[in-house]
C-alpha cells in the first residue's frame, strides 16, 4: 500500500486551512502523511491547526518567510513517502482524490508525474463552478504528452510526483514570484512520463480573503522579470536534459508568441521591449531574426503572423485553456462537490 506525502505550504491561511485539511482527512484512502510548512505566517494558522486536529500524521515545520517555492521544496525534503501530492492551504480535494492517485500509481508504474483535472470554485459564490479539464481527455486516465499544453494539465493542487523524480530537478525555483509551478512541472515532464486524470477531483478556490486576484500595471511590469526567468530556465532545462520531445518546441514557441501578442494588443511597448531584450539567446534562437524584428517594429503584421501561427497550432488538436467541457461525460459525483 503506497504511502503518499501531502505537502501544504502555509502562509496566513488561518481562515481556510481547516476546510482544506478536512478534505484531506475525509479521503477514502488513508495511507498518507501531511507535511505543513509554515512559511513565516503572521496569523494564528498553526494554532488553529493544533486546536482542530489531533492526528499523528500531521507534521508542522516552521521557517522564516522564504516564499511558496521554498516551502514546497522543504516539504518534499521532509517527506517520507515515495510519492508527494501538493495542496495549497485554501484549495480542496474530492474524497476520492488520493484513492484515484494511488490506484493510478499502481496501474502506471512507468510514470513519474500525475496531473488531474479540477474545478474552479468561489467562496463568495459557492454555486458558481467552472471546470479545468482537457476536453479530449475528459473522464479518461491516460499517459499524455505534457507539452500538448502545460497550462491545461498543470495545477499545483492537482499535482503528484514521484519523490526521486522531483529530486532530479530544481523543484520549485526559489525567488520566482510567478510561474514557479510551470517551471517545476515542465522540468519534471522533460525527464519522465506524465499521467493525466481527466476528472475534476481537485478544486481551486477563488474569492478567498487575502488572495491576489489582480495586480496593478507597475507590479505586473516588475513581475515580468520572473516571467522571463521562467522561459529562460525552462529552455535551459530542455537543453540540459537533451530532450527529444518534439512537442516541446511547438508549445514553447506558441506560448511565447501568445505572450507577445498580449503586449502588442495592449500597446505595452515597455513590457514588449523588456521581454525581448531579456530572453536568453537560446530562447531567441527558436525564432528567426526577421520574426523578432517584426515584433519590434510592425504591430499589424506581427498580429497577423501570430494569429496565423496560432491557427496552425490549433490544427494539432491540443487542449486549449478555457475550452468547453461536456460534463455529461462525467459521473455525477465529480461534476459538482
Amino acid at each position: 500500500m503506497i504511502m503518499i506525502s501531502v505537502i501544504i505550504p502555509l502562509y496566513n491561511k488561518a481562515h481556510t486551512i481547516v476546510n482544506t485539511l478536512n478534505t484531506v482527512f475525509n479521503q477514502t484512502y488513508q495511507n498518507f502523511e501531511v507535511i505543513i510548512v509554515n512559511d513565516g505566517s503572521t496569523d494564528n494558522g498553526v494554532e488553529v491547526i493544533k486546536q482542530n486536529f489531533n492526528d499523528s500524521r500531521i507534521r508542522i515545520i516552521s521557517q522564516s518567510n522564504a516564499g511558496v517555492s521554498a516551502a514546497r521544496n522543504k516539504g518534499v525534503d521532509e517527506s517520507r513517502g515515495e510519492w508527494v501530492s501538493f495542496l495549497d492551504g485554501d484549495d480542496e480535494w474530492h474524497p476520492n482524490y488520493l484513492s484515484i492517485i494511488s490506484t493510478s500509481i499502481s496501474q502506471y508504474p512507468e510514470v513519474g508525474m500525475i496531473c488531474t483535472g479540477g474545478l474552479y470554485g468561489n467562496v463568495k459564490n459557492p454555486s458558481k463552478v467552472g471546470y479545468r479539464i482537457a476536453s479530449k481527455y475528459a473522464n479518461k486516465i491516460t499517459i499524455v504528452n505534457f507539452f500538448e499544453n502545460p497550462c491545461v494539465f498543470s495545477h499545483t493542487s492537482g499535482l503528484s510526483v514521484k519523490k526521486c523524480i522531483f529530486k532530479k530537478t530544481h523543484g520549485f525555483p526559489l525567488g520566482m514570484k510567478c510561474c514557479e509551478d510551470y517551471a517545476c512541472t515542465q522540468a519534471i515532464a522533460l525527464i519522465t512520463k506524465t499521467l493525466y486524470i481527466g476528472l475534476p477531483i481537485s478544486k481551486y478556490n477563488g474569492g478567498v480573503e487575502g488572495q491576489t486576484t489582480s495586480i496593478d500595471t507597475e507590479t505586473r511590469f516588475k513581475y515580468l522579470k520572473y516571467v522571463v526567468d521562467y522561459y529562460n530556465l525552462v529552455m535551459n532545462d530542455y537543453l540540459f536534459t537533451k530532450s527529444v520531445n518534439k512537442v516541446f518546441k511547438i508549445y514553447f514557441k506558441y506560448d511565447i508568441r501568445h505572450r507577445i501578442k498580449g503586449f502588442i494588443t495592449s500597446n505595452d511597448k515597455r513590457s514588449l521591449d523588456f521581454f525581448l531584450a531579456n530572453l536568453s539567446n537560446e530562447v531567441l534562437n527558436l525564432f528567426s531574426s526577421r520574426e523578432i524584428s517584426l515584433y519590434k517594429n510592425c504591430r499589424t503584421t506581427s498580429l497577423f503572423w501570430i494569429n496565423f501561427t496560432k491557427l496552425i497550432w490549433k490544427t494539432h488538436g491540443y487542449p486549449i485553456v478555457g475550452e468547453n467541457v461536456n460534463i455529461e461525460k462525467l459521473q455525477n459525483k465529480y461534476r459538482k462537490w
